[in-house]
């Protein structure tokens, strides 16, 4: 007699839009031993990017109170539904105050508990601020440890003691957290490049460079040295050698309904437009605009720190920069291009390290199964 397949669920963030990802994964590589559910509590509108969830809760738009019941009731229908939670940003079912007695119930009733860290909520936010501000010191070695506010310590600890398994999306958190594993952030790249196949762009001069930087939002500009990177970019745009144009969405009113500066099929417009994509000069690690510009077979520059290369995949595309070498990386970018010297192994890459289906070894262990693909 078959053994009844357990029953997880994905809650309650949706960082990268991995809850899909991850359940497509599942469904069809280990039906027989998972069946998948998710849970959001922050839900875009649906120009914005399509992509769905079993429930979702708009808690952020209610009143505490309203939000304390709906939680509450949530975990106890939950805890009785579910073998396997895979939290994701640091949040749990209930509020912060009760996480600890929350993870106690799950440890009590024997549910395996994965948390799945993305960043600020276990990194001081503070402290992107202080490089963006002393970038310069810090690339001369000050100041290079990470620090955690005083509630991320709390629950890091809670965390490191009741969780099964802990999984971070950029390698700089293991400081932070060294149980943990590092598993990166991965794309459902047939499903991105149908999106891109079905968009249409209109002719440009080949002649033409098209330079895209586009932070999500006014705030998150400052978390990836928007300021220095469109300084280059207006000295270059002058520069008589180049046919240079700038698309810099940010720098428009953003959305009022989403708070983006540009959805993201508006985004993955000026991906196909673009020639050569910047990503960020402060972070120190490449996330999903960097893995969905690579695939999209474009040049991309971003910031690694160096301490991280250690981390990076063999052979991998990305053209690294920072605030000191910008212009001189962007130069040879654009020259790349004019002479049609462009890496045409990006998407390969993509495919081999950043899709599901051939990068899920440490995914897979936390979920508790045995590697069949």
């Amino acid at each position: 007699m078959r053994r009844k397949a357990r029953k997880i669920l994905f809650a309650p963030v949706d960082t990268n839009f991995r809850m899909e990802v991850y359940s497509k994964f599942i469904n069809e590589y280990y039906s027989d031993h998972l069946a998948p559910d998710t849970l959001t509590i922050y839900v875009l509108p649906e120009q914005h990017y399509k992509t769905s969830y079993t429930y979702k809760f708009h808690y952020h738009k209610r009143s505490s109170a309203y939000r304390w019941f709906r939680s509450i009731l949530n975990f106890t229908f939950f805890l009785f539904k579910y073998d396997v939670f895979h939290f994701i940003s640091g949040e749990t079912l209930l509020t912060r105050r009760l996480r600890r007695l929350e993870l106690k119930i799950y440890k009590l009733f024997g549910k395996r508990v994965i948390m799945h860290f993305v960043g600020s909520d276990i990194r001081d936010p503070g402290y992107v601020y202080w490089k963006e501000k002393n970038i310069y010191q810090y690339l001369r070695g000050e100041d290079k440890m990470l620090k955690s506010l005083p509630w991320q310590k709390e629950l890091i600890k809670d965390i490191e003691e009741y969780a099964d398994e802990i999984l971070v999306s950029t390698p700089d958190l293991l400081q932070l957290v060294p149980k943990a594993h590092y598993y990166p952030v991965v794309l459902d790249l047939e499903k991105y490049l149908s999106e891109l196949d079905n968009i249409q762009i209109r002719e440009k001069n080949n002649k033409e460079v098209v330079i895209l930087h586009s932070p999500s939002s006014i705030v998150k500009s400052q978390l990836k040295g928007t300021d220095h990177i469109v300084k280059v970019l207006k000295k270059l745009e002058q520069d008589p050698r180049y046919n240079i144009r700038l698309v810099l969405p940010f720098e428009q009113e953003k959305s009022r309904e989403t708070n983006y500066s540009a959805t993201r099929y508006e985004l993955f417009k000026h991906f196909k437009e673009a020639d050569i994509i910047i990503d960020q000069l402060i972070i120190g690690w490449y996330g999903l605009l960097t893995i969905e510009a690579l695939a999209a077979e474009k040049q991309v520059i971003s910031y690694v720190d160096e301490q991280l290369r250690k981390y990076l995949y063999p052979d991998c595309p990305i053209n690294i920069a920072d605030v000191n070498t910008l212009e001189e990386v962007l130069v040879k970018c654009i020259e790349n291009h004019l002479n049609n010297r462009v890496n045409n192994d990006q998407l390969e890459w993509v495919r081999k390290y950043h899709t599901i289906e051939n990068n899920n070894t440490n995914l897979i262990q936390a979920w508790g199964l045995k590697k069949s693909v």
